[in-house]
């Protein structure tokens, strides 16, 4: 059972060299770290952003569109969306099926995918989660999608900048905000079997 386990954790980190990109929202758009998961609201609008990293490891690498669906654990409202190159969103506020006119050219493997200018009148703790858009491109995958420029129908399944440890969860209003996991190192998984 270890030499099946070990084979199944060395064929996963083989394929972390093709790790696929995470999709985030953050309250800068230039600081994509787990400081700026968090906003500490006082009734008014503020600004927040979702962001790709890591996206040099599918799309060919210019972003033709995005999609996800955005919930949040308290009424929230969306007062705008906006984005860069021609940005055209075909779903709604909280349900993006997006595509833009011209490419979005990642910088060191990050792009802004849109701006969100948002309103929470209350002080309590607000979860802010994703998952797929209705409908999903990907049927079965239940996060973001990204589609390439030159070929729309090269589709990358994405996971979340917060990793696995907080399902769905990839910020906070009022909170602690999301620390994203650390890559597994070869000693976390040589651990497991002592």
């Amino acid at each position: 059972m270890k030499k099946l386990l070990a084979l199944a954790i060395v064929a996963l980190m083989a394929g972390g060299a093709m790790a696929q990109p995470g999709m985030g929202l953050f309250f800068s758009n230039s600081d994509f770290t787990s400081g700026q998961t968090n906003v500490n609201t006082v009734g008014a609008p503020f600004f927040a952003y979702i962001v790709i990293l890591g996206v040099e490891s599918g799309v060919s690498p210019d972003i033709g569109g995005y999609e996800v669906g955005l919930q949040f654990s308290d009424t929230v409202f969306i007062l705008s969306v906006t984005g860069p190159n021609g940005w055209t969103n075909f779903g709604s506020n909280t349900n993006h099926l997006c595509g833009y006119q011209s490419a979005v050219i990642p910088v060191d493997g990050a792009a802004v995918l849109c701006t969100l200018n948002m309103l929470y009148s209350g002080a309590g703790l607000v979860e802010v989660t994703f998952g797929p858009a209705t409908p999903p491109s990907i049927p079965g995958h239940d996060g973001p999608v990204l589609a390439g420029f030159a070929n729309p129908d090269n589709l990358i399944a994405c996971g979340l900048t917060s990793g696995p440890t907080v399902p769905g969860v990839v910020a906070t209003f009022n909170g602690g905000g999301i620390i994203a996991t650390e890559a597994t190192t070869w000693t976390q998984l040589k651990n497991l079997f002592d």
